[in-house]
């Protein structure tokens, strides 16, 4: 992106017009940028970046559900035994359902293994957590997802 200062952009207004038909020219005060002068079809791009951003937006309400839901599953795993051995049980057959139908990625099956190994106040919080970077996806491909709720 072409920069010019505030200055030079006042004093030279009409080629700053003729430079941001072609591309857009970056306006800066104090070393910062505060402004930009933009192609015309950048105007009618408006519209995509809005649906970029309701993308975005629906999306993090899905992961939203989904850490909701597996916290519900944490609290049941906590404070109800019986509900967590069923739980434990399910989680761990639809993981070996997925390893002998090969149904998904081999990074999931030996995470989700793992992590059912655990004991259960560790498997709570990890499933809930960023999970170093991986608690999106894990949620996102959880065996649990088998289960209402």
């Amino acid at each position: 992106m072409d920069k010019v200062t505030a200055s030079f952009a006042k004093q030279t207004l009409g080629e700053c017009l003729q430079r941001a038909a072609v591309a857009p020219v970056a306006i800066e005060r104090h070393g910062k940028v505060v402004a930009a002068l933009v192609p015309p079809d950048w105007l009618e791009r408006a519209p995509l970046l809005d649906e970029r951003r309701l993308a975005r937006e629906q999306q993090r309400r899905v992961e939203e559900r989904r850490l909701l839901k597996h916290h519900r599953i944490a609290l049941d795993l906590l404070s109800d035994a019986t509900r967590r051995k069923h739980l434990l049980a399910t989680a761990r057959n639809e993981v070996r359902r997925w390893s002998e139908n090969q149904l998904c990625s081999q990074d999931y099956i030996d995470r989700w293994t793992q992590w059912l190994a655990l004991p259960v106040a560790t498997l709570a919080r990890t499933m809930c957590s960023d999970a170093d970077g991986w608690g999106n996806a894990m949620r996102q491909n959880s065996p649990f997802g088998v289960i209402p709720g």
